[in-house]
């Protein structure tokens, strides 16, 4: 059997819960699922740091267990809960999926309550690594600051011709307090928060053939970074930092804050993929892009990935190629004569900036159906940053049950 064919059924009882029959309510009909990873990784040199791991071997920071409680109430709705526990967050268990779905008609389903923050093609079940056959998705695009969120979901599903097609829009919010951007060092953890947002998937399955389209509109996203305030600070009484500059005037500051701080700033999110999966090798290839109508200290984000496979018996082996490119959102900088000062405020403005190259190479082994023992190789090349060139490797077991 293809191991194509043995990830699906595992991808399937995850998602069981969008499928329950009509049935009058029973005990029996309550169905626990779970999923779950156990991931070592480290760097290779002492002075080395990505995705988190540094040069000492850590089975801790990317290992998570799930549970998944579906029940169904009635002819019509059924309740959905699962609660995820992650290694990163010392496996303090947080509710990631709660919501009620209801089956409208044979084809829409409607889903109230917390559930996938899904803008990309894995973002569904990114968490589920039976799912993918990295040890993580690529980082450049999958590096979200949260997965779930709180509102609205509307699915709807349907053949035309010899295309299956799925189109889901989610109008969901969220907040944490303590989120840290991508691609940034020594940067304290602080709150950030997204408005009630449109999250809008197409997706299309022709044969072996899948290709699909997103789109996110954030209104309103905020980032409280207390960086922020020290450097209001700093402009307003630069001898506080032991800097030999006049202070700004408080005008002069406001402008330069203004577009600093990140505010209540609107972000439109873009992606597209194809992929190409006949069996015995797959093709796949996403690409992605943010930008804010507004300049603040979040940069503008384009990110790509193309990964390929071949499969030999209980074997995937494959690479990755990935590309990522931070700018800056905001020049403000420049309008700051002072050189001390505008070292400054260009420090807080290009804390994300990033020209980088990911290669992988890896080998998942289908030891048996709803589990898969993985091992990756990546090294990350960044034309900017040079310091933050490193190469990682990972090895783990995910599993489904």
């Amino acid at each position: 059997m293809p191991i194509k064919n043995r990830i699906m059924p595992g991808i399937a009882i995850i998602g069981a819960s969008l499928a329950f029959p009509a049935l009058a309510y029973d005990i029996e009909q309550i169905s626990i699922n779970g999923f779950g990873s156990v991931i070592a990784a480290q760097t290779l040199d002492n002075d080395e740091v990505l995705y988190g791991h540094d040069n000492d071997l850590s089975f801790q920071d990317e290992s998570r267990f799930a549970l998944q409680v579906a029940a169904p109430i009635g002819e019509k709705f059924s309740a959905t809960a699962q609660i995820l526990a992650r290694g990163e967050d010392d496996f303090d268990p947080a509710f990631e999926w709660a919501y009620l779905s209801y089956q409208a008609t044979d084809n829409l389903i409607v889903m109230a309550g917390r559930q996938r923050f899904n803008l990309y093609k894995y973002s569904d079940y990114v968490d589920v690594g039976y799912a993918y056959h990295w040890i993580r998705p690529p980082q450049g695009v999958y590096s979200l600051p949260f997965s779930s969120g709180n509102g609205l979901g509307f699915l709807y599903n349907t053949a035309l011709g010899d295309v299956d097609f799925n189109l889901t829009y989610k109008f969901i919010g969220e907040e944490i307090s303590d989120y840290v951007p991508s691609g940034t060092t020594g940067i304290a953890p602080a709150n950030f928060k997204t408005t009630m947002s449109h999250l809008i998937n197409l997706d299309f399955t022709w044969n072996d053939l899948n290709f699909g389209a997103n789109y996110g509109l954030v209104p309103e996203l905020s980032y409280e970074a207390e960086a922020f305030d020290t450097l209001e600070s700093v402009l307003a009484n630069p001898a506080s930092a032991g800097l030999p500059s006049a202070a700004l005037s408080q005008a002069e500051i406001d402008a330069v804050m203004a577009e600093v701080r990140s505010d209540d700033e609107k972000v439109n999110f873009f992606g597209t993929y194809i992929g190409y999966d006949p069996g015995d090798w797959f093709l796949l290839a996403e690409y992605t892009y943010y930008e804010f109508d507004e300049a603040n200290a979040f940069s503008d984000q384009e990110s790509l990935y193309v990964t390929a496979g071949v499969r030999v018996n209980q074997f995937t082996i494959h690479g990755t190629y990935g590309m990522d490119q931070n700018d800056p959102s905001s020049s403000v900088y420049k309008t700051v004569a002072d050189p001390f000062l505008q070292a400054l405020v260009k420090s807080a403005v290009s804390q994300q900036e990033e020209d980088s190259e990911t290669y992988s190479l890896g080998v998942r082994w289908e030891v048996e159906s709803g589990v898969a023992l993985k091992a990756d190789y990546t090294t990350y090349d960044d034309d900017i940053n040079n310091g933050a060139d490193a190469d990682l490797i990972s090895a783990g077991v995910d599993f489904v049950f």
